[in-house]
Formats: C-alpha cells, structure tokens, sequence
C-alpha cells in the first residue's frame, strides 16, 4: 500500500510538473501570397488549416511543430500593353496545394504574446491550371521556406500572424507556356492571418 501511495504521489508531481508544456490545438486562416519577379497579381488569398502542438522547455521558451495544409494561388491577368505586344496571351489561375510541415522556436515575452521563428519544408500535393487543367510539369514538387511571426493567446483560443519567405525556386524548367515569366526566380513570399483553438493541454 505503501509503495502504491508513493507511486501515486510521483504521477501527481509528473502532472503538475508538466501541466500546460504540451498542448495539442487546430488552425485555419488566410494566405495572400506573390512571387518575385513573376508576372502574377500581388497578394492573391487563398487558405490554409491545419493541427498545431505547442512543447514547453522553460517558462519563455517552446518549439512549435505543426502539420498545415495550404494552398497557394496564382493570378496572371495580362494588362492591355501585354495584350498589344502578345496576343496570344491569356488570363490563368494556379492553384497550389502544399502539405507544410514548420517548426517553430516560441519566445514569451509577455504573458499572451509568444513571437516565432524557424524552417518550414512544404511538399506539393496537387497544382491545378484555371482550376481543372494539370499543372503538373509547371512547379517544382517541394518549397523551403523560413517563417517569421506572433501570436496572441487569448486562453484557449488564439490568433496569429506571419510571413513566410520561400528560399528556393518553385517554377519547373520544363514549363513554358503560362502567363508566368521569368521562370529563374519563382520565389514565394506569404502572409498568413489566421485564429486557432487550444484543444487540450497536457
């Protein structure tokens, strides 16, 4: 009885000890996404959602993995002067599904603000010209990226921002067809809004 007392008294040190250092939630929110040097709209929205987990390893400190599906959307709209020296060209619509898979460094330094930092890799899962036609040879099968933000933690419930920097090219050297010029420097940059629900913490 003894040792079953003494066992019980370590897990409730255990728990209390790790009360609030793992914590599972869920996300969804907006991207706005352009490329450099490309001949697409600025800032086009699309969406992503996603699982989050939040590991403590101090009191302002924690690592945040997470596992988001997310799209990216690509507008070419030729103006009148790109209609006047190339006829043939037309308006096209990319869509581009990813699986992102960021980890990110949390820093508290405040009681509801944690900003954060740290390497997403994101693997394309399906691209779509004006929405129907394959656009498989168009984009390359995987994009590295660096992700900056904040997030407000609101008890339970959170909203975030960031802004997602991709360090490689997107464009396949196979393409060329599309509205979408200058293929040597298919680089995304992203803003992502968004709010979240805290599911459980351990």
């Amino acid at each position: 009885m003894k040792k079953v007392l003494i066992f019980l008294i370590f897990l409730n040190v255990l728990k209390a000890q790790a009360q609030d250092k793992i914590a599972f939630g869920i996300k969804v929110g907006q991207n706005f996404t352009s490329v450099n040097n490309v001949n697409v709209d600025r800032n086009s929205a699309s969406y992503h959602l996603g699982a989050t987990a939040q590991i403590g390893i101090g009191p302002l400190f924690s690592i945040a993995p997470e596992v988001i599906l997310t799209q990216t959307k690509l507008e070419a709209n030729p103006t009148i002067a790109d209609l006047v020296l190339s006829p043939g060209l037309k308006p096209e619509t990319f869509h581009l599904n990813y699986l992102a898979i960021p980890v990110l460094a949390q820093y508290k330094p405040f009681k509801s603000l944690l900003l954060q930092a740290g390497p997403q890799y994101s693997i394309l899962l399906d691209q779509k010209k004006d929405g129907i036609e394959n656009a498989r040879t168009t984009f390359s099968t995987g994009e590295f990226a660096l992700v900056g933000g904040a997030k407000i933690d609101l008890g339970g419930f959170f909203i975030y921002g960031r802004y997602v920097i991709g360090m490689n090219n997107i464009g396949s050297a196979a393409e060329g067809y599309s509205n979408l010029k200058d293929q040597g420097t298919w680089k995304t940059r992203q803003w992502q809004l968004g709010v979240g629900l805290s599911l459980f913490n351990f």
